[in-house]
C-alpha cells in the first residue's frame, strides 16, 4: 500500500499520479504498486513539486511495518532507538524559513544590474504571475478572502488563468458588495471552501514571482491564511507596482490601481474583481516598464 500526499503540486503531476493511484481527497492519493513504480513516482513528485509539499507513506517489512518519505517540509525525519519518527519544529523555526521580500530576489537583482540597458531600472523576466484578491475588509487577523485570482504571462503574453469565488462565515458589508458586486448568496453557491480554493491558487502560482499592486496587501492575507490552515509560510519572491509607481511616477500624489489606470489611459472592464485587477495590474507593469 502507498500513500501520497501533496500540497501545491502542479496540474500535471496530479494527473500523472492518478494513472497509478486513486485520489481519495483533494492532494491525497492511494494505491498498490510495485517498489519500482513507487520509486520512480516519488521521483516524478520531487522533480515536479518545486514548492510545494510531499508525503510518501508505504507498507515495507520492518518493526514498524511501513517507511515514509519526506520533500520540502519542515517537519524532519529521526531516528528513536531504531525508530522512524517525524519531529516537528517549534514556530519560532517554522516562522524563520519563510522570507518575504519587497521587489526583486536578491538573485534577480544581481542579474538585472548586470544585464539591465541603459536607463532601464529593471527587465520583466520571461515569466511571472500576476495576482489579486477580493476581501471583506482590510485586516488579515479578522476579515476574509472572497476572491482568488491570478495570470500566469510568459514573454509577456498571458498564457492561463484562474479565478475562484471564496465562501465566507458571515454577511459581507453593503460597502463591499457594492464594490465589487458580490453577495453572500452567490459566494456561498458558487465559492469553494477556504482550503480548497486557496490550494488551487498556490498549485497554480508554484514558486513563480509574483507581482501585484499592494503586494503586501495580498501577501499579508495569504499569509494569514496558510497560518490558519497550519500550511508553510507563502513566500514567494514578488515585485510590487504601487513601490514601482511611485518610483517611476512620483509627480502623481495617488496610485492607486484605479487611479493609475485612468490617469494612463488603462483600460479597466471589472473594478474590484481580482481577475480583471490582475489583467490591470499586468498593463500598468508594462506600461510602467516601457517609462
Amino acid at each position: 500500500m502507498v500513500v501520497i500526499t501533496l500540497e501545491k503540486c502542479p496540474l500535471a503531476l496530479r494527473g500523472d499520479l492518478t494513472k497509478w493511484l486513486q485520489e481519495i481527497s483533494m492532494g491525497v492519493y492511494v494505491g498498490q504498486v510495485s517498489a519500482r513504480v513507487r520509486d520512480r513516482l516519488w521521483e516524478r513528485v520531487c522533480k515536479e513539486c518545486k514548492s510545494g509539499r510531499a508525503t510518501m507513506v508505504y507498507s515495507v517489512r520492518n518493526e514498524q511495518r511501513y517507511d515514509f518519505r519526506i520533500h520540502n517540509t519542515t517537519w524532519e525525519p529521526i531516528d528513536f532507538d531504531g525508530l522512524k519518527l517525524m519531529m516537528r519544529p517549534s514556530s519560532a523555526r517554522t516562522k524563520s524559513l519563510g522570507k518575504k521580500r519587497l521587489g526583486w530576489s536578491e538573485a534577480s537583482r544581481f542579474s538585472k544590474k548586470k544585464g539591465r540597458k541603459p536607463n532601464r531600472d529593471f527587465e520583466l523576466p520571461s515569466e511571472y504571475v500576476v495576482v489579486d484578491i477580493e476581501t471583506t475588509g482590510l485586516n488579515p487577523n479578522k476579515d476574509e478572502i472572497i476572491e482568488l485570482a491570478a495570470i500566469r504571462v510568459r514573454g509577456g503574453r498571458e498564457t492561463d488563468a484562474f479565478q475562484c469565488l471564496v465562501r465566507c462565515g458571515g454577511e459581507l458589508s453593503d460597502a463591499i458588495a457594492k464594490l465589487t458586486g458580490l453577495s453572500h448568496s452567490r459566494l456561498m453557491a458558487e465559492g469553494l471552501i477556504l482550503e480548497n480554493a486557496l490550494t488551487n491558487f498556490l498549485e497554480f502560482v508554484s514558486d513563480d514571482l509574483i507581482v501585484a499592486h499592494n503586494a503586501e496587501f495580498d501577501i499579508g492575507f495569504i499569509q494569514s491564511a496558510c497560518e490558519e490552515l497550519d500550511w508553510d509560510d507563502f513566500d514567494n519572491d514578488y515585485l510590487d507596482t504601487l513601490a514601482l509607481a511611485r518610483k517611476k511616477l512620483p509627480q502623481i500624489s495617488d496610485h492607486r490601481l484605479s487611479s493609475l489606470a485612468e490617469r494612463l489611459h488603462l483600460e479597466n472592464r471589472q473594478p474590484h474583481r481580482a481577475l480583471s485587477d490582475c489583467r490591470l495590474t499586468h498593463c500598468l507593469l508594462v506600461k510602467l516598464n516601457e517609462n
